[in-house]
């Protein structure tokens, strides 16, 4: 074998390693948003047989399970996203919440809609994969004075997933309004709302984010090489 070959093979195999794998569980965090409209009561998270229960007894609770994994990056980097879900709890949700912004101080929230059936089917919110969901409907919430125009996730896919440094828009928005500190997640998975309807429990488990391999397309981009057959990084 050619020595220049091997050492191709050899950069290839650290790109690699440097970019796949399966990341720590510690990137995935719970948290309480909001507490509820009467009586300032948070939501239950408890970690159960089975995953983590979230308890949404009252209107108005709301919690999330998020990380800021793909934060820097852009909302089309996604390639798959996914969380196992007991069927045997009732409740309406998770549903998706992505912080985005224009990079001119600029952010607003991205969200789906897994209730519209008509686009939805069972279960494929909890465990979808982009081609799916850049051609369903999106909703931006939070914007302030800043609205990004678009209708479906495609449409957004050039948006860079960050979170604002302070408290932003309305207090639908996932951040915790409670913490001394700002806490806000790039990615968030979102249990209840402020309607009643959307009240219940939700028994869920193995969150996973897969992205396209940013660093390893531009290095081998240089290279002149393929990032046919390159693992893709994963976010558990």
């Amino acid at each position: 074998m050619k020595k220049t070959k091997l050492i191709t093979i050899c950069v290839v195999m650290t790109i690699v390693i440097a970019v796949s794998g399966v990341a720590n569980a510690d990137l995935w965090e719970t948290f309480v948003i909001r507490n509820s409209n009467v009586g300032d009561i948070a939501p239950v998270i408890s970690d159960v047989s089975g995953g983590k229960l979230f308890s949404i007894t009252l209107g108005g609770q709301k919690a999330g399970w998020a990380t800021n994994s793909m934060n820097g990056m852009k909302v089309g980097d996604l390639l798959s996203v996914s969380i196992t879900r007991d069927s045997s709890v009732t409740g309406w949700g998770p549903y998706m919440n992505f912080w985005i912004t224009d990079g001119s101080g600029n952010f607003a929230v991205l969200a789906n809609e897994p209730s519209n059936t008509g686009e939805w089917g069972t279960g494929t919110a909890y465990d979808t994969t982009w081609d799916i969901l850049k051609d369903a409907t999106a909703k931006i919430y939070e914007t302030g004075t800043w609205v990004p125009t678009g209708s479906t996730f495609s449409d957004f896919s050039h948006y860079t997933i960050a979170t604002p440094t302070s408290h932003w828009g309305g207090t639908g928005a996932p951040d915790d309004l409670l913490a001394s500190s700002y806490t806000a997640y790039g990615f968030n998975w979102v249990f209840g709302d402020t309607q009643s309807n959307h009240l219940g429990g939700y028994l869920v488990s193995d969150p996973e984010l897969t992205v396209v391999p940013v660093p390893a397309a531009v290095i081998l981009g240089v290279l002149g090489l393929s990032v046919a057959g390159l693992k893709l990084r994963k976010f558990t």
